[in-house]
């Protein structure tokens, strides 16, 4: 143990009953004896020397005084303007040294307190503007002067805050159709054997958020013809592409965006995601759906112009994008400066901010365009799909990011032909191959695909790009999901879909 320390008492002296008496006498020294005396202070009757002396003042001390009354307390851009009456009670305050008696101290007492409170009350606020500093000044004419003078038709003038943002992003209201009817209690209900729904279905209004989603992906839809067949720069007020002079005089070749450029950058993209930062699906999702629609709106808008997206900052729209949707989709988004890293600082993170707030300028900070992942759980839902066909689902709408041809597709016919080609390839009786069979009745009636005719174009293309891409010419942004999907938590997604690669190529090349 460690030793204690003696430390040396402190000895409090009491007070005895002398010092007590002499305290008193001097609080009772502090205050003023009479009313009468405070009525020619009140006045300002002090014309002489002799004056002064009675109530304990110098001729500095009223210099004083008189320097403050010309003086101006300034506070947050406000003037507090001082009266004479407020002087009367710095006076009455230094005339304290007179010996009164303790009875008239509380009347005095109360005197001063109503005093401060009714001059506290007779102060004028004057405005003071932010770009003239007031000096003190005992020349009140010249103060006067500089004074802004503000009337009543002034101070009630409302300030006018400009909108014009405000009318460029105004919300556009749009019809939402009802495709998926309201569920009953009937169906809510649920036998002793089935398992409780999870509460994050939202069973009650489950219906009105995927009719929301049906008219979102109408609001917003996607063509693929911006990088088939872009604009020629006789229709548009910018060229295509820009020519770059070298040292020697010569030009070099025209750049322009193609579809092998957008196949690689996604690539790049779902990488990032998987591989480095281990992100969620839905954020990758988002991300790719924000990259699509920022291409669309550079090259059909007259504002930027095909121009903008060039081979210099082609990746530094994918990273500003990425960030935007790790900021709308995970809790904590990736630090900027890490993504400036992934770059091989190519660009510095003023230059990743200034390009995300350009983007969201572009598309009106509207962000909510559904992705094919939030309808395909519903689908699987609906179905009662098990693991294998959910994560082969999935498998199918990630492998259709990389497919330009998909652009076009809405992003719940994709989540459909994937649900329809999973259950395709998963069902072991090919006896009575009906489309019931493979798109059952609920589906149907929850979701705007009643008949074959209005999915088989969504398989097709789907199932072509799947067939292509499986093994032998398969690119190499397709390897890393396929190898991604052959892990045993995904059930290996895409092993199976090679062993049935035959199904596959059935629905590939089935007529309509």
């Amino acid at each position: 143990m460690r030793p204690s320390i003696k430390r040396p008492a402190v000895i409090i002296p009491r007070p005895t009953k002398a010092s007590l008496a002499r305290q008193s006498k001097i609080r009772n020294s502090i205050l003023v004896s009479t009313t009468n005396t405070l009525k020619p202070i009140q006045n300002e009757q002090i014309k002489s020397e002799n004056d002064l002396t009675t109530i304990g003042l110098n001729k500095q001390q009223v210099q004083q005084a008189q320097t403050r009354r010309a003086s101006t307390v300034s506070k947050n851009n406000i003037i507090f303007k001082r009266r004479r009456s407020l002087h009367k009670l710095a006076v009455i305050v230094s005339g304290s040294s007179i010996d009164n008696e303790a009875g008239d101290g509380e009347t005095l007492k109360q005197v001063i307190v109503a005093s401060l409170t009714e001059n506290v009350k007779k102060m004028d606020l004057v405005e003071q503007p932010k770009t003239k500093n007031y000096i003190n000044n005992d020349n009140k004419e010249n103060r006067s002067s500089k004074r802004p003078t503000l009337t009543s038709a002034t101070r009630k003038k409302p300030i006018q805050i400009p909108i014009q943002i405000l009318d460029n992003y105004a919300a556009e209201e749009f019809i939402i159709e009802i495709i998926e009817q309201a569920l009953t209690n009937d169906d809510l209900q649920l036998d002793e054997d089935d398992e409780p729904i999870d509460p994050t279905y939202a069973m009650d209004y489950v219906a009105d958020i995927m009719n929301l989603l049906y008219a979102l992906e109408k609001k917003y839809p996607l063509q693929s013809t911006f990088l088939t067949n872009p604009p020629s720069s006789s229709t548009t007020s910018f060229p295509l592409t820009t020519m770059a002079t070298m040292a020697n005089g010569s030009a070099t070749r025209p750049w322009k965006l193609t579809t092998k450029h957008r196949t690689i950058l996604v690539g790049w993209i779902i990488q990032l995601f998987y591989a480095r930062f281990h992100l969620s699906q839905d954020a990758m999702h988002i991300c790719i759906g924000l990259l699509d629609r920022f291409l669309q709106q550079c090259m059909t808008s007259t504002t930027l112009g095909c121009g903008f997206v060039t081979q210099k900052n082609l990746q530094l729209i994918a990273v500003a994008t990425f960030l935007i949707a790790a900021k709308v989709e995970e809790t904590h988004h990736p630090p900027v400066d890490e993504l400036v890293y992934v770059t091989d600082h190519t660009y510095t993170s003023d230059q990743v901010k200034r390009m995300e707030k350009k983007i969201l300028h572009e598309l009106r900070f509207e962000l909510n365009r559904p992705t094919s992942l939030q309808f395909l759980r519903r689908y699987s839902f609906i179905s009662s799909a098990g693991d294998e066909q959910h994560a082969i689902g999935k498998f199918l709408i990630d492998m259709a990011l990389l497919d330009v041809s998909c652009i076009s597709l809405a992003p719940s016919l994709i989540a459909a032909s994937a649900t329809y080609i999973a259950r395709y390839i998963l069902n072991s009786d090919r006896s009575s191959s009906t489309f019931e069979q493979y798109w059952p009745i609920e589906l149907q009636n929850r979701s705007p695909y009643k008949t074959f005719e209005s999915i088989s174009h969504g398989i097709k293309t789907l199932a072509q790009f799947i067939d292509k891409n499986l093994t032998g010419n398969n690119c190499k942004e397709c390897e890393i999901l396929i190898k991604r999907y052959e892990h045993e938590q995904l059930s290996q997604a895409s092993l199976y879909c090679v062993q049935q690669r035959t199904l596959i190529q059935k629905l590939a090349n089935e007529d309509n």
